[in-house]
Order: structure tokens, then sequence, then C-alpha cells
């Protein structure tokens, strides 16, 4: 057979699910009094949707993270690889995936100061999302040629791992590394259509493109997540030691508008759906700030932060675009959907010199409480991509001082909110796996595998 003549086709079709917001931005609106930096990508009917060339785009990075040769050969030659000696076209099609259900809100963050740890003046942003739960097919077709034949048995493997991959999970969009962009793929369908076959020639002519001969059905579950085996990746359950809040000042003026009470100052950010979250830019903002602590008295250079968790506002602004970096450091938005209360509770403001309350300073917050002690009910993902040995050994000490109730999350820390109590956790990296739980001593081989971790840090020039 020659290399260029077709000898199969896969058809692959499964729905793709949001599990954390999505954010694909069209760029700024027209509209002078739409304040908002980002909009979702709609089609012409006003619909979001994720274009094809996203998808194509993040799944070669997957596959060519551990082959490069598959990823030429399944996507084609990359632009600067080309040569008139070798050039491959791309053997896969993706198609647009249409959203339903789709919701879009708003979401606002500013950015903070690293060392005073205060809102920076005229650093505020506000861009669309559409929200998790939101929902599309996903189509694919990959042709296979002659030259695939040469390396059947590799890129099986490679093809069994992208459906893995898809089926577990995996990012899109922007801001991946702050919670978004998180997806997955249930109920697929692949049909493996073998043009030396009649029946699937036939079937794959037939107006209504009939099921091939080798026909599989696969379900998707997030807890079965495949990783790279260079990312050092944290799963951890935790318990709220206090009360914990995250501020939606949105949600709060329109309870107020509705309600006619505006005695309440803040309450606990939620999803589209009323889940409580705690959004990713919070999450990494906190552990940002901690691993720069970390660093300070360990006397690191604190610029190995930006090493690994990307450059700050202050530093891009002086920085060459050629020199940018992306974040290495991952984190995913954190929901909890149960075992937690929300109450009000009132204050009064402190006159700082006289230690007396202020007159008509009576406010009230809405933070949750967590119903059951020792319950689970706040999970947390978060690691680094193609980890350095240093940077999972900072990645552990984050995790430490999370478990011990070190680092504290939201607002009104200062009050004894926003600490956990780590319970469980499991850590991934170069294939191997560790787990923690409450009240269990770690092994004693398995500390000294992570301890090496540490000592790379402190190592580290």
């Amino acid at each position: 057979m020659k290399k260029e003549s077709i000898a199969a086709k896969i058809m692959a079709q499964g729905e793709l699910v949001l599990d954390a917001p999505l954010l694909i931005g069209s760029g700024g609106s027209d509209d002078s009094e739409d304040q908002k930096d980002i909009h979702v990508l709609r089609n012409k009917d006003g619909i979001p949707y994720i274009p094809g060339t996203s998808l194509a785009g993040v799944l070669r990075d997957f596959i060519e993270a551990d082959d490069p040769e598959m990823g030429a050969l399944l996507f084609g030659t990359p632009q600067e690889s080309r040569s008139s000696e070798r050039e491959l076209q791309s053997a896969i099609s993706l198609y647009d995936v249409k959203l339903s259900n789709a919701d879009v809100i708003v979401r606002d963050g500013v950015s903070i100061d690293a060392v005073t740890g205060v809102a920076m003046a005229h650093h505020k942003f506000d861009y669309e999302a559409v929200d998790s739960g939101a929902h599309g097919i996903l189509q694919a077709e990959i042709t296979l040629r002659g030259i695939h034949a040469e390396a059947a048995e590799q890129l099986e493997g490679t093809l069994t791992r992208l459906r893995d991959r898809l089926l577990g999970g995996f990012y899109l969009g922007a801001h991946t590394t702050k919670g978004f962009g998180r997806v997955h793929l249930k109920d697929l369908t692949v049909d493996y259509y073998d043009f030396s076959q009649p029946k699937d020639v036939l079937a794959w002519l037939s107006p209504e493109r009939g099921r091939a001969q080798q026909h599989d059905e696969y379900t998707g579950s997030t807890e079965k997540r495949v990783y790279a085996e260079q990312d050092f990746v944290v799963d951890a359950d935790f318990a709220l030691a206090h009360s914990l809040i995250v501020r939606d000042y949105d949600k709060t003026a329109r309870d107020a508008a509705g309600s006619g009470d505006t005695s309440i100052a803040s309450v606990m950010k939620t999803d589209s759906r009323g889940n409580y979250i705690i959004p990713g830019t919070s999450l990494k903002g906190v552990l940002r700030h901690r691993a720069g602590y970390i660093l300070q008295k360990l006397g690191k250079d604190e610029k190995m932060v930006e090493r690994m968790m990307g450059p700050s506002p202050e530093t891009m602004k002086l920085m060459p675009n050629e020199a940018k970096m992306r974040s290495k450091f991952r984190v995913d938005e954190a929901v909890i959907s149960q075992g937690v209360v929300s109450k009000e509770q009132s204050r009064n403001r402190i006159d700082r010199f006289t230690g007396g309350t202020i007159d008509t300073a009576l406010f009230t917050t809405k933070p949750i409480w967590q119903k059951k002690k020792d319950e689970p009910v706040v999970h947390l993902h978060f690691g680094v991509t193609k980890a350095k040995a240093w940077e999972a050994g900072l990645t552990l000490l984050l995790l430490k001082d999370l478990w011990l109730g070190r680092t504290a999350v939201g607002g009104e820390k200062s009050i004894g909110r926003g600490t956990l109590e780590g319970l469980s956790a499991e850590i991934s990296y170069q294939g191997r796996k560790w787990q923690l739980h409450k009240g269990t001593n770690v092994k004693e081989a398995e500390a000294k595998e992570l301890q090496q971790f540490v000592t790379a840090l402190v190592e580290e020039a």
C-alpha cells in the first residue's frame, strides 16, 4: 500500500461537559457602555461555542509531550519544522462544539501587590465565561493512511492514551492555570472503518453512516484522570477548620436589591447552579503568596516563584514579549456542593484608636460553616506541569501548610476564617503515587522519597 493511500477511518463522538467555567474570548465589545474586558466567543446565532482549532491545539500538545513524532503523524508537521524531505498533513479533523445549556457569567478580578497584600490601583478587570455544566457534542474524524501502518502499534498506544485523556478530563481556553477550562468527555462512541472490509466500506458510504464492525463505547469519569508522567499533581480533601467566605460582591448587590436588605456586606461566592465555590484565581493567589513566604524563610530568591508560577503583572510590563513565560503551576476551581451551611453573622466595626465600637457601623456577612466535623467538604487539585524536583518540593510544602491550617483562603482571615484541615491526599509524579491520611504516619520509605524533593528545593540555586 502506498503511504498516501487511505486505509481506514476512525469516527469518534461524545458529549463534552464543562467541569469548570470556560473562557474562550472574542475580545472586548464595541459598546462604549460595556466595561467587560473579554467576551465569550459566540456564533452568528449568539450561542457560545468551542472552535475546533482550540481542541486541536490542546490535544496536539498533550500527544507531543510524550512523543513529538506521533504528534506530527496525527496532527501534521509543525510550520517551523517543515522541509522538502518530510512534510505530513494532519490526519485528524475536529469540529466546532456548540454549547447547550450555556449560562454566561461575569467574573471579576484584581491584581494583588505581593508585598502589601492589598489590591493594586487600576488593575481591576471583568470578563465573561461560560459557567460549568454546559455541554456540547464533540466530533472527530481520523484518516489513517499507508504511512500510519508503519507505526501501527505505537499509534494505537497513543490513541488509547488520548482517549483516556478525553474521558478523564483536560483543559481548554484561557486561564487554565487559574481554575478555568477543565472539561471531560462522556458517552464516547468510536467506530473503526477498515476499508479492506466490504461491510465497513458500505457502512461508511451509506447516507446515514452505518455502524462499523468494530464499534466501541466508553463512559467518561473525572475520577480517572490521566496525567503526564512529569507532572507533579496533588489531589487533596479538606475539612473547614472554622468558617469560610470568598466574597461575591455582585450577588450581594442582587440580593440586597431584591429584598431591600442592605445590611449584608458580603456573601459566599456561588456558581450559576447555586454551589459554593472557591475560584481558582483566589486559590492561586493565596498559594503564590505562600510560596513567596516559604522561599523567603528558606533564604531563597523569591523570583523562583515567577519561574514556577509565571511573572507578576509588574514584571510582565518590563519584559519583552519573547521573554514572557507561561505559568507551570495549575490549580482547579473548588466546588463545595454539600456538607456546609451559610449563616448570617453580625459584627460592629471598631475604632482602631479608641478600641470602642463605631456608631451606625453594624454590618452582617454570610460565611459558610461545616455541618459535621472531619467530613471532607473542600477538594483541591493543584500541581506543576513538567515539574523539576525543586518545584515538586515547593508544591509539597504548599500542601503541608494547607494541611496544617497555616495558609488561609478567602476573606476575613484576620478573624480566623479560611483555614483548612487536611484529611487525605494523593500525590502523583513520575509514575509514582503517595497517599496521605489524617492521623496516619507516612511510611518511612515514602517519607524519604518525598523529602528528596524538599532537599532539591533547599539546594536549588
